[in-house]
């Protein structure tokens, strides 16, 4: 009873951080709340590490998780009345292929999120991300060599602003005012960002407690965002701002620097990449330069396993995206998740060697045992060489002797 009080009240503590944290720095709304996937990865999960270290052919795994925070409040001082509901789920699969200097990483993802509070009696999305990744590299070196990247970013359901009061809009390009307590922020699978690149990748530290790995070349991004909305405001103004978003394409040179690992024995997960991208060839209608229009991202996540079944996890996302739009976009999400996961059987595990004490040990017994059965091998060729032995003769058995007779007892005269 204690273990599940006490794993209630994580949850409750983790959510509500999370929606404290998220609020104190809240982004526009860009699309998807904000919570698009809008760092460009240039490594998918799974970091990339010596080709010969991994298994051979194909390998795939797949995790599912969820989370659920309910609260009820009635005459609690400070709290709002009624019931506050947070559910959401992700799914996350990879498949990879190795073959000698040859691999291929892919890896998807799908995070929904939906919450309710007594300000508003119905679900609104809080969360919506699709991404798909597809990575190629080839090991010149056991470190070292030319790779190649696609990426996808969007979200699946279209993304409303919905608040408790009527709010007045206004058009930050045109003036344009009009007031809704729904506002439509994007349609489905908007935005819809593309991204590719290719180039040379190093990664000069390889170990389980650090990564150290990084990338440079030519890559180019398309942000298909016509007409989706970013708002500015509190859900509670009654005012609040937007600007109508255009399609970006850019391209140009690529940097990617990272580092990743694993403490506590796998317990313990970590990450973090910076990334940027100077758009020598652009679509922007203004004669801003090319630092200015520079778009740069960091991620960073971490992540902390409880049970093998659930863990707390905290992700930091930033972007400075002026083409797209002036503000930099922050999001922080801390959550307790519960999980599922498969994936294929890890290879057999190579037998570690023997000290060189024991292996000199074991070969002087070897040739020990050789220098034995040398000379039992000479021994039986000279026993063939000796001639036959004489055969033993035969005595014929002499017959036993008759038994004599025991002489009678003598008793001498009985005198009266």
């Amino acid at each position: 009873m204690h273990q599940k009080i006490a794993v209630a009240a994580l949850f409750a503590l983790t959510t509500s951080a999370s929606a404290a944290f998220a609020q104190a720095t809240a982004a526009p709304v860009v699309a998807t709340d904000a919570n698009s996937a809008i760092v460009t990865n240039y490594v998918v999960p799974g970091q990339v590490k010596r080709a010969s270290d991994k298994a051979q052919g194909w390998s795939y795994n797949l995790t599912l998780a969820a989370n659920l925070n309910v609260t009820s409040n009635k005459d609690v001082v400070g709290q709002l009345e009624g019931n506050s509901v947070l559910m959401g789920g992700s799914l996350l699969t990879g498949i990879g292929y190795v073959k000698d200097r040859h691999e291929w990483l892919n890896t998807g993802s799908v995070t929904e999120a939906y919450s309710k509070t007594p300000a508003l009696n119905m679900f609104i999305k809080s969360n919506d991300v699709v991404d798909l990744q597809s990575l190629y590299n080839y090991f010149l070196s056991e470190w070292s060599g030319p790779f190649a990247r696609v990426g996808v970013q969007t979200g699946l359901l279209r993304t409303e602003r919905v608040t408790p009061q009527l709010v007045t809009y206004t058009n930050e390009d045109t003036g344009a005012t009009r007031q809704s307590t729904r506002l439509r922020v994007s349609d489905s699978f908007q935005p819809f960002t593309l991204t590719e690149s290719g180039g040379w990748f190093v990664q000069p530290i390889r170990s389980e407690p650090v990564n150290v790995y990084a990338r440079a070349g030519l890559g180019g991004r398309h942000t298909f965002a016509d007409g989706a909305l970013a708002v500015k405001g509190d859900l509670t103004a009654a005012e609040a701002r937007y600007t109508v978003l255009k399609d970006v394409h850019q391209g140009g040179v690529e940097l990617f620097a990272g580092v990743d690992g694993k403490q506590l024995e796998g317990k313990l997960v970590y990450g973090a990449g910076l990334t940027a991208l100077f758009p020598v060839v652009n679509n922007d209608d203004t004669d801003r330069s090319i630092l200015k229009l520079t778009r740069v991202g960091l991620a960073a996540a971490v992540g902390m396993g409880v049970f093998s079944w659930m863990s707390i996890n905290y992700q930091l996302k930033v972007v400075r995206d002026v083409q797209l739009i002036d503000d930099v976009q922050i999001q922080n999400a801390l959550l307790l998740s519960f999980q599922y996961a498969l994936s294929s059987p890890k290879p057999k595990a190579a037998d570690k060697p023997l000290p060189p004490e024991a292996q000199a040990r074991i070969k002087a017994l070897e040739e020990r045992a050789s220098l034995a059965e040398e000379r039992a091998a000479a021994a039986e060729a000279r026993s063939k060489t000796l001639p036959a032995a004489a055969p033993a003769s035969t005595v014929e058995p002499v017959p036993a002797a008759e038994p004599v007779p025991a002489a009678e007892p003598v008793l001498a005269p009985v005198t009266p």
